[in-house]
């Protein structure tokens, strides 16, 4: 099965969960892509049977050039091509997992469902079969993404003291592990589903 993960990082967190997944389908003995977006990234998606997408919550959806590259560039080519169908068919043998990391600090969870639904989103309506949607709490680095407001003692406040505890560290090594659990159970699944495609 011919996987690729896809994924864009500001402050380092996401891009351990990506290596994680990467790692996790390498060692499974599948083939693998692994690319951080920039601004020169092509690819095809349906040249991967499994699709992994994921993204820092930004304010509740992924980052701006993950929207522009998903958005205004893929999915304009593949309206182009006439893949955008009516009732979003999936595609045979097309899967995909949404990931993506964030604070949580105000509002927990709720704070970066809508980042994976809008990646979700994207892969159905060119046809992926979305398995899975992983949420992994990590600590705010990145001092850009708060536009200016953001100081040290507010940092501090945010990544050990809001809404999911101190989550300082994190993604953690815990963390990493129950990414890689799912990620096996995922295999296993699509396994399992080939098997029975066959018989």
């Amino acid at each position: 099965m011919k996987t690729l993960v896809l994924y864009d990082s500001m402050g380092g967190n996401t891009e351990k969960v990506a290596k994680k997944i990467h790692q996790v389908v390498t060692d499974d003995g599948a083939a693998s892509i692994l690319i951080k977006l920039d601004e020169n990234t092509e690819l095809d998606f349906y040249d991967y049977d499994l699709v992994f997408v994921g993204s820092p919550d930004i304010e509740w959806l992924p980052t701006p050039k993950m929207m522009d590259f998903l958005h205004k560039k893929k999915l304009l080519e593949h309206r182009m091509r006439g893949d955008i169908l009516p009732g979003a068919p999936a595609q045979p043998g097309k899967f995909a997992v949404c990931f993506a990391t964030f604070c949580g600090a105000h509002t927990g969870i709720g704070e970066v469902l809508s980042v994976t639904q809008w990646l979700a989103s994207f892969l159905e309506h060119i046809g992926y079969m979305v398995l899975e949607k992983i949420h992994i709490p990590g600590e705010m680095r990145n001092f850009g993404q708060a536009k200016g407001w953001m100081n040290a003692e507010r940092l501090a406040r945010l990544n050990e003291s809001g809404r999911l505890g101190n989550i300082k560290g994190r993604p953690n090594e815990q963390d990493l592990l129950d990414v890689k659990t799912k990620v096996q159970g995922i295999l296993s699944y699509l396994k399992f589903y080939k098997e029975l495609q066959s018989s």
